[in-house]
């Protein structure tokens, strides 16, 4: 079964909130048009990354699990059939906490999870370049990870960070996933090698697809720059690079037909998951 698959690659965020918002509206209907049936938004798809200031002005950008842009999106899922996977700044009314978080909506535009499918697990604190960022002071981490159905396919999210962590990929393959979602925003600052190289080998060793979408251009937030790299991409199960999309071709969406056959195929074949020492490692 081939299933085209496609990662939005979105320019960076401005401070018109609502623009931003039909920006990512309307990639999601071109993906849709060229015949893309899995949607996935990049981190925070539709606001600047602003975790470079205090997290106090940023508060009432943060919406519910079901406010008004997730509302918007399963509307826009059920318009276009697809899968719409979107990430959003989460306030979470029954505990009080902020999470960088993410959404699903099959095709019927029904939630895939009565909450998030994801909230980001690891938070980073860094301060390169100036003037930082803090994420631990802006969210609350997520602790537990997920996996939905949309489309034929097992569908699992880690946001970001969350790429770096062998044991989350494991995880997920261990739920069940065969398509594993990473939105990202920022640089990381890899170079663009390592960045594609890191994701290749993740899929590699457990048999996982990965669909990967990045903004690409700058952001302002409170006197800082947030430099979005691009270089979205579609891997598949065996490490294979589908489809990729550069910072230099720009905004835009990245398309890639996934043959979700084949990814038994591979797990028969590159035994790494099963074949790694279970009495030593969970």
């Amino acid at each position: 079964m081939s299933l085209a698959i496609a990662a939005a690659q979105l320019p960076g965020c401005t401070m018109d909130l609502a623009a931003n918002v039909g920006v990512a509206e309307a990639a999601v209907r071109d993906a849709a048009r060229r015949g893309a049936r899995i949607v996935a938004l990049p981190e925070m798809a539709t606001l600047p990354y602003f975790c470079g200031d205090a997290p106090g002005p940023y508060r009432a950008w943060a919406e519910a699990a079901d406010g008004p842009l997730a509302h918007r999106f399963s509307a826009l899922a059920a318009e276009t059939g697809t899968a719409v996977f979107l990430p959003f700044y989460e306030r979470d009314a029954a505990t009080g906490r902020y999470h960088n978080a993410v959404l699903g909506f099959g095709p019927d535009g029904v939630a895939l999870r009565r909450g998030p499918v994801a909230r980001k697990l690891h938070l980073p604190v860094g301060d390169d370049p100036p003037p930082g960022f803090d994420e631990r002071a802006h969210f609350a981490a997520g602790d537990a990870l997920h996996v939905v159905e949309a489309c034929g396919l097992r569908i699992g999210v880690l946001v970001c960070y969350d790429r770096r962590f062998p044991e989350a990929w494991r995880a997920l393959r261990r739920l069940g996933a065969d398509l594993v979602i990473v939105p990202v925003a920022g640089s990381g600052g890899d170079d663009m090698d390592f960045f594609v190289g890191e994701m290749r080998t993740h899929a590699r060793e457990n048999g996982l697809a990965v669909l990967c979408a990045n903004k690409v251009g700058d952001e302002y937030v409170g006197g800082g720059i947030v430099d979005n790299y691009g270089y979205s991409a579609a891997i598949g199960a065996d490490g294979a690079v589908l489809a990729l999309r550069p910072r230099q071709e720009g905004p835009g969406i990245l398309l890639a037909d996934l043959d979700a056959a084949a990814i038994p195929e591979v797990r028969r074949r590159l035994r790494y998951y099963d074949d790694r020492r279970q009495d030593l490692f969970a």
